[in-house]
């Protein structure tokens, strides 16, 4: 049980150099606030807070990543949100 659960915390490690790395790549290119907390936020859950994360989380924040850079306003950063969410997190995939 015990060497389960330290190959399991050796899986989930920070990655600080990734991390900044998706700063500097997707988050340095937002358009609006919202986009930019909102790849903030997928940059840290996909490299330092990924203790946990299934594939389809994963598979969610790097669509956030690829299409939220470029969205100028609120309306459109939320459309994709939830077409990202429907995507890769929906009952149904």
């Amino acid at each position: 049980m015990i060497i389960a659960l330290s190959s399991a915390f050796s899986v989930a490690k920070e990655d600080k150099e990734g991390y900044e790395t998706c700063i500097l790549e997707y988050v340095s290119l937002a358009e609006n606030g919202t986009s930019a907390n909102l790849m903030t936020n997928a940059c840290h859950r996909l490299y330092i807070d990924n203790f946990m994360l299934s594939d389809k989380d994963e598979a969610y924040f790097q669509c956030l990543l690829d299409y939220l850079p470029e969205t100028k306003h609120l309306r459109t950063a939320m459309q994709v949100k939830s077409t990202c969410n429907s995507r890769h997190r929906s009952l149904f995939n």
